[in-house]
This record gives C-alpha cells, structure tokens and sequence, in this order.
C-alpha cells in the first residue's frame, strides 16, 4: 500500500508554504528598518525632488529666453551678396550702429520708425570673452552716410573695406537704450544727441559701470532686466541664431566694465 508524502500536522517540510499569523496588539513591536535602507529610500526622494527643481528651472529658462529673444527686431539682408571680405579673426567682430530716435538726420531704411544715425562703432570681443573694445569710426570714414541711404549689406561692406577687419554680426541700438540702462542700475541717463565719441565713449562706459557688475550674475532676475531692456532697443542680422546669442551671453558671464576699452577706429 502507498503511504502518503504529507507532512504530519505543524510541521514543515520540502515545498510547504508557511504563512504567517496575524498579529496581535499583544505581539513585540516589530524591529525597525535597517538605517541603510532608511538612508536610501531618503536620498531617493531627494534626488526625485532636485531633478523636478532643475526641470522647473530649465523650462523657466528656456521661456524667458524664448519671450526676451521673441522681441528682438531683425535686419534682412546684412551680409546678402558680400563677396572678398576680410579674412576671419580670433574672437568676435560686431559691427554697432546707435541710433536716435526722430529725423534729426536721413532716416535709416532698413530699420522701423525714424531713426538716425548717432553713432557707428566697432566692438571687438575677445576669443576668452574676459575683455573687449568699442571703437568709433569717424565722420571721415564715410560709414555713417552710407548706413542712412543704402542697403545694411552695403553698410557691412564700407566698414570692412574702410577698417580692413571682418564683421561677424550687425547690431542697431537705440541710443536710448542705454539710458535706460543707466537709470535701471542708478547712473545718470543724462545725454544730449549730437555728442562727439569721447562723450559718448564716457557716457558708454558710465552705463556699462553701472550694469555690468559682480552681483549681475548672482541676480537672474537683475539679469533678465538687463537682458529685457537691452532686447527692447535693439535690432540684429537676421542670420544671427538664437543659440548664438546664448552663447555669447553665457561667454560673456565674466566680462566686467573696467575690462572695455574705448578708442578711436584707425583704417585697415
């Protein structure tokens, strides 16, 4: 006869399930959870929580870049047909031209509203971005007249030819631009059109002084003031990518006012 292979009642043996029995209110309390895995479980959420604050912070980034850049005014064309330009240098060349508002002079086509021209300037960053200069051209340069009649393409290729250096990009700003700067970071905005380069050169720097200061960067909000102001009276080459300008922005973190120097244009 066959016996049977079950284990005797309240015993274990090979394949039998125990399940545990219910506890009591008079049962020990249970032992507490190993501090390691405690530890783990807390750097976890952590870890969840800093990455959900670093995606809030990014998306806030990437829409303020987004509305600040959106305003930005374009200019068509500022390099359109430029044939044997000057060869290409270390850092960055930005050809300035500043603006006053009204038909104090000829009206510059290729910009909107009424706007003269104040000033035509050169500014040449450093490759490291830890300095830079803003150099004036002359009357006798012939840039100015050229700026207010004719094409920016055509603007671009007289201050080549005149400086011998190559452009790399094509900014208008609104003189007022930087007066508002300077009433922002508590400078005098005080300025009177029509001044010559050493005043504006001093008027420059003042507004830059007051801008461009250590605490800048530790402030967003300051800096996204800054940044919004700047775009409102400014207008740029259309070639000029967003990804660009955010990158010369992040290059220029450590550029500081006493770093700028501000000089007269020579001829190429």
């Amino acid at each position: 006869m066959a016996t049977s292979s079950a284990s005797p009642r309240g015993t274990t043996g090979p394949g039998t399930i125990r399940i545990p029995a219910p506890r009591r209110a008079s049962d020990p309390p249970l032992a507490p959870e190993p501090p390691t895995r405690r530890r783990r479980s807390v750097v976890r959420r952590l870890a969840w929580v800093v990455a959900v604050l670093v995606l809030v912070v990014a998306l806030a980034g990437i829409l303020a870049n987004a509305v600040v850049v959106g305003r930005l005014e374009r200019i068509d064309g500022a390099f359109a047909g430029l044939t044997d330009r000057p060869p290409e240098a270390a850092g960055r060349t930005f050809l300035m031209v500043g603006t006053r508002p009204g038909a104090a002079g000829p009206d510059v086509p290729w910009l909107d509203g009424d706007q003269s021209v104040e000033a035509v300037m050169l500014v040449e960053v450093a490759a490291d971005g830890l300095s830079a200069r803003v150099d004036t051209l002359p009357a006798s340069s012939g840039v100015r007249a050229t700026a207010a009649d004719e094409r920016p393409s055509a603007t671009v290729a007289a201050v080549e030819a005149w400086s011998g250096r190559r452009v790399d990009h094509l900014i208008a700003v609104d003189w007022d631009t930087f007066a508002r700067l300077a009433a922002t970071n508590g400078a005098d905005p005080a300025y009177v059109y029509g001044s010559g380069p050493e005043v504006q050169h001093e008027y420059l720097q003042q507004a830059m002084e007051a801008t461009l200061h250590q605490e800048l960067r530790k402030r967003p909000l300051d800096l996204y003031r800054a940044l919004s102001t700047t775009v409102d009276g400014t207008a740029v080459d259309d070639g000029w990518s967003v990804l660009e300008m955010d990158l010369l922005v992040l290059g220029l973190r450590n550029l500081r006012s006493l770093d700028i120097t501000y000089a007269m244009a020579q001829p190429g």
